[in-house]
C-alpha cells in the first residue's frame, strides 16, 4: 500500500519538477532583468582549461549560468544535452555550470557517474560558490541565468538552452521568454479588480510571474475577501488528474497505455517527454484557471465544480470508464523453478503488487496487475522485456502475461467527438 501514497502525491501535484533547497534566502545582492552584473572576482573551476575562470572575459559574448547540484537528478540529465548546445553554438556564447558544493564533492561526482562518464558530459563547473547564488537567489534547481554585455537578459528555466534562443538574444539583444521567480507570491491573475465582485470565473493561457502551486488550493483573496481556487500553470490534463485526485482518489497511475484518447491533438492536452521542454510547451498550451466565490466549500465539492467550469470552457471533458483492456497480469507459475538464477540489483521492492507499481512507471508495458499475493523481497534489474521479466520472475515462482480485463480506463473526448 505504500505505492498507492506515491501515486496520490504525483496526481495531487505536490511532488517537484527540479530539485528544492527550501531554506530561508537572502535577498539583499538579488539581481533582477536589466540589472549590470557587477565585476566578479577570479573562480576556482572543474573541466576547464585552467583551474580559475574569470567571468568579465566573457562580457562581449552571451555567458548561461546553469545553477545545480548533485542532489538535481534533471540537472543530471540535462548535462549531454548542454553539452551538445555549447558545441553546436561554438564562441558565440559560454555556459557555465555553477554548484555550491565543494571541490571534492563534484570532482567525486564527475569520477563516479557512470551516465556522464557514458556521454561525457563533463560540463565547466564553478565550484564552492556564494557569490553568485547571492546575485541570482533560488529554492530551486536547475536554474539559469542569460548574460549579455554585462547585463542580465534572462532568469529562466533550463528549456531555454537552446541555440534559437542565443541567436535570439544576439540579434535583438533581449529575450522574452518566462521568468523563473522562486520568491513569488503572486497568485491572483491579472484583472481589473472589481471590490462589489458577487463571483468569477477566469480562465486564461499561460501567464507568467504568476506563483505555482500544486494540488487545489482555496485561499482567500486580501483585495475582494471572497475564496480563490486556481490552478496555475497546469497542462489541462494534469488539470483533470488533480481534480479527479479530489473527487474519487485513484490507486493507479495515469500511464499512455491508461489513456484512451478521442482529441484532435494529443500534443495540447500533455507534454510528452524529450520534446520541446516542459516549460516551453506550457508558454503555448498550459491554462490557468480561478474561480472567485463567496463561501468555501470541501475540496472535493470544489472539483467537481472546477470539473464542470472545465467541460463547459475548453470544450474538453476527460472521465474515468470501466473498459476490457489487455494488461500484465502477475501470477504465480507452475513451471519449474530448476536452474533459475538469483536476480541481483540495488534496487528491490516490497511484493508484486509493488513490482506491478514499478511496472507502470517505466511506461512500457499495458497496465500491471498483482493476482499472485507474493509478499517477499523481490530483486528485478531488468525491465526492458516481458521475457527478460520472466526469466527473473521465475526465481520467485511468479510469471507475467498478457490477459483482458476489465480496468479503469482515462478517456480524453472532446466535445465534438465520439
Amino acid at each position: 500500500m505504500k505505492s498507492y501514497i506515491i501515486i496520490i502525491y504525483i496526481l495531487l501535484g505536490i511532488m517537484p519538477l527540479y530539485a528544492q533547497q527550501n531554506k530561508k534566502v537572502d535577498l539583499t545582492n538579488r539581481l533582477t532583468i536589466g540589472s549590470t552584473v557587477p565585476d566578479l572576482p577570479v573562480m576556482d573551476i572543474l573541466n576547464f582549461p585552467s583551474s580559475t575562470i574569470d567571468l568579465d572575459d566573457y562580457k562581449d559574448k552571451v555567458l548561461i549560468l546553469d545553477f545545480w547540484d548533485t542532489f538535481c537528478s534533471t540537472c543530471i540529465e540535462l548535462m549531454p544535452h548542454v553539452k551538445e548546445v555549447q558545441k553546436t553554438i561554438g564562441d558565440k556564447a559560454q555556459i557555465i555550470t555553477v554548484t555550491w558544493q565543494s571541490k571534492e564533492v563534484i570532482d567525486q561526482f564527475f569520477k563516479g557517474n557512470k551516465y556522464l562518464k557514458e556521454h561525457q558530459a563533463y560540463l565547466p563547473t564553478i565550484i564552492a560558490d556564494y557569490l553568485l547564488k547571492s546575485y541570482f537567489p533560488h529554492q530551486g534547481v536547475p536554474h539559469t541565468v542569460f548574460i549579455y554585455k554585462g547585463k542580465v537578459k534572462a532568469i529562466t528555466y533550463f528549456d531555454y538552452i537552446k541555440p534559437e534562443y542565443i541567436d535570439k538574444l544576439i540579434a535583438e539583444d533581449k529575450l522574452d521568454i518566462p521568468v523563473k521567480d522562486d520568491f513569488n507570491t503572486k497568485g491572483v491573475i491579472p484583472d481589473q479588480q472589481n471590490l462589489n465582485l458577487k463571483g468569477k470565473v477566469l480562465i486564461t493561457g499561460y501567464q507568467d510571474g504568476l506563483e505555482f502551486k500544486g494540488g487545489l488550493p482555496i485561499e482567500k483573496d486580501s483585495v475582494t475577501g471572497m475564496f480563490v481556487t486556481s490552478m496555475i500553470n497546469t497542462g489541462i490534463l494534469d488539470a483533470f488528474m488533480r481534480l479527479h485526485a479530489f473527487i474519487e482518489p485513484p490507486t493507479y497511475l495515469w500511464i499512455p497505455a491508461r489513456i484512451e484518447w478521442h482529441v484532435k491533438d494529443q500534443n495540447i492536452y500533455k507534454y510528452k517527454s524529450n520534446t520541446t521542454g516542459p516549460r516551453i510547451w506550457d508558454t503555448k498550451n498550459a491554462i490557468c484557471y480561478q474561480r472567485f466565490s463567496q463561501d468555501s466549500v470541501s475540496k472535493k465539492e470544489m472539483a467537481k465544480l472546477v470539473m464542470q467550469d472545465l467541460v463547459s470552457f475548453l470544450g474538453v471533458s476527460v472521465t474515468i470508464e470501466k473498459k476490457e483492456k489487455d494488461v500484465v497480469v502477475i501470477r504465480k507459475t507452475t513451471k519449474s523453478r530448476a536452474g533459475a538464477i538469483k536476480p541481483e540489483s540495488k534496487s528491490q521492492v516490497e511484493g508484486a503488487d509493488n513490482l506491478a507499481f514499478l511496472l507502470d512507471q517505466t511506461e512500457k508495458y499495458p497496465p500491471a496487475f498483482d493476482e499472485s499475493g507474493f509478499t517477499e523481497i523481490i530483486d528485478i534489474p531488468d525491465f526492458s522485456s516481458l521475457e527478460k521479466l520472466n526469466q527473473q520472475l521465475l526465481y520467485y515462482g511468479l510469471e507475467a502475461s498478457i490477459a483482458p480485463r476489465i480496468i479503469d480506463v482515462v478517456v480524453v473526448r472532446e466535445q465534438n467527438k465520439k
